[in-house]
Parts: structure tokens; sequence; C-alpha cells
């Protein structure tokens, strides 16, 4: 028997920055059954949930914006109704269903629920990790293990989630309300295990974005992902994007000042194993840096 290869180890040293999906509106469904290679579309929920979970997004879809509708779960907790957990903006709402099941939520068009000022607020991070072995072996295990570490130290702030893209990066950790994809979470090179996990989660907590596990904040373009990465610096405000074959020039508000970062794609692609099923690499090209310069107040573009 031929020894099995992960995807995650086979492409360990593929840069991750601008790999996070786009994604401005998240819908996290609770969905407690055992999840499916594609669970969204193959799973055991009701006719009228899955009406109403696909009506959902067709309509914030009809309005322009990007969504990803997920489900999430947490196994060791036995609660008496179901969640939806909803993101937008940089602000993550809570609605439960008031019993058993989704006809509380259904209730409900998931459109309206953008438009209230409904649910509960959640202020504190929120970790939801990529825990689908069905979808990609990576994701059960290296995803799992993180799950139990993170639920030692965060207890319910904790999720299990299903494919967050991207099962070479794991294991996929999706922070909300901070809206940044991360991966391989306290497994890079010598910054590994359980003490790795604890700076990750203590960076997070003092609302820092750790940048050794930064794959992109998931509202932003890919280009202006990588940007934000390659500038090295917190509380960046994108202003403006201007994209040309291949390249990006991104502009961020740095304290009032403007900080342009040049980026591209490697002219020459890198070949990665995408999937731990695949038979084949596949030809990817990552961001690389290409300048990065501060500039004066008086040259911050108007957002």
């Amino acid at each position: 028997m031929s020894e099995r290869i992960y995807c995650c180890e086979a492409s360990a040293d593929q840069p991750m920055l601008g790999t996070a999906a786009v994604v401005d509106i998240s819908l996290l469904l609770e969905y407690r059954p055992a999840w499916r290679a594609k669970a969204m579309t193959d799973n055991a929920l009701g006719e009228g949930v899955r009406s109403w979970l696909a009506q959902g997004v067709a309509a914030l879809e009809g309005q322009g914006h990007k969504v990803r509708a997920q489900f999430i779960r947490q196994p060791e907790i036995d609660r008496s109704d179901t969640r939806l957990l909803v993101h937008r903006d940089g602000v993550l709402r809570v609605f439960g269903s008031g019993g058993p099941g989704y006809d509380g939520l259904v209730r409900t068009p998931i459109e309206a629920l953008l438009h209230e000022d409904s649910g509960e607020r959640l202020e504190a991070p929120r970790y939801f990790v990529c825990t689908n072995g069905q979808r990609d072996l990576c994701c059960a295990r290296f995803g799992l293990p993180l799950y139990n570490r993170l639920r030692e130290r965060l207890g319910e702030r904790v999720w299990q989630a299903t494919h967050l893209g991207g099962h070479r990066f794991a294991p996929n950790v999706l922070v909300l309300p901070q809206g940044v994809l991360y991966g391989r979470v306290g497994t890079v090179g010598d910054d590994a295990g359980e003490e790795a996990v604890e700076r990750f989660v203590t960076e997070v907590e003092a609302g820092a974005v750790p940048r050794r596990y930064l794959r992109g904040r998931s509202r932003y373009p890919k280009p202006v992902q990588a940007a934000e990465g390659f500038a090295g610096h917190d509380g960046l405000e994108w202003v403006a994007l201007e994209e040309g074959e291949g390249h990006a020039k991104v502009t961020f508000n740095h304290q009032g000042k403007p900080l342009f970062v040049n980026v591209a794609v490697a002219e020459e692609p890198v070949p990665v194993l995408a999937n731990c099923g695949d038979q084949q690499l596949k030809p990817e090209r990552p961001y690389r840096l290409e300048s990065l310069q501060p500039g004066s107040a008086r040259g911050l573009p108007l957002a």
C-alpha cells in the first residue's frame, strides 16, 4: 500500500496571502448531523429550510453581495435550540430558533435579518475551524485537534465549520467578527504546537492579525488581501485598488497617511496538491510583493 499523502503537507511551501474566498456576508447555520463531502447541497434538511436558505442567499446576491453559507456545529453541546450566525461589515449577530429544529428561524427571511437591529450582537471573537473530513482528509486530521485545543482555551466561542476553502492550508480558521481567514494555524515550521496556538489566540483576542497564518481578510479582493499581509501593519484601512495585467497597486490609510503596496502574481506557477484525493499537481500563481511605500497625508485619496 502506498503511503498516504496529505495535501497540506505536500503544499506546505505554497504562500497563503490572497487565498481567502471573497465574502461580504457569511451565513453560518447550525447543523448537527454528520456532514457529507458537499454538505450544503447534500444534507438532510427539510425542504422548507432548504428553500428558506436558498431564497435568502439568492436575495442577498441579487443585491450585489458576495454570500457564503456554511454549516457549523458544537458536538459537545446539547442545546435546546438551533443557531444562525450572520456576519456583515464587521458585525456578527446570532439568532436562535427558540426551540428544537428550525421553525423559529425560517419564519423570517434571511435578508430581513440584515435590515433590523435584531438578534444578539457578539463582540468577542468567534473561531470557526474547518473539520469536514468528508470533503478533504486534511480538514479532519489537522482541523479536529486544533478545534479541541481552541475549545479547551475558549469554550463555546469555538465552532466546527464545513469547507472554508483551501484544504492544502489546513487547519483553516475563520475568525469573526474580525472577518479574517487563517491557515496552517499552529503548524507553521518551527512555530507549531500548543504554544503556537496560544500565541495565535492571544494576538487575535488583542485585536491583532497574526500574519504568519494570514490567508486574507474575506471582504477584500484577493490583491488587497495579499497587500495587507505584505504591509505588515495592523489597523490598516483599505482606500483604493488599481489593477493591471497580473499587477495591482493597493492604497491603505495607515494612521492618517497613505501606504502604497504594489503586488503581482508570480510569473512562474507553483505546482501544488490542491486536494488529498488529487492525482496530479495543480499550477498556482501566488502573490509577491513588488514594492511598499509610505506617502504623505496630502497623497491620501478619498475612499
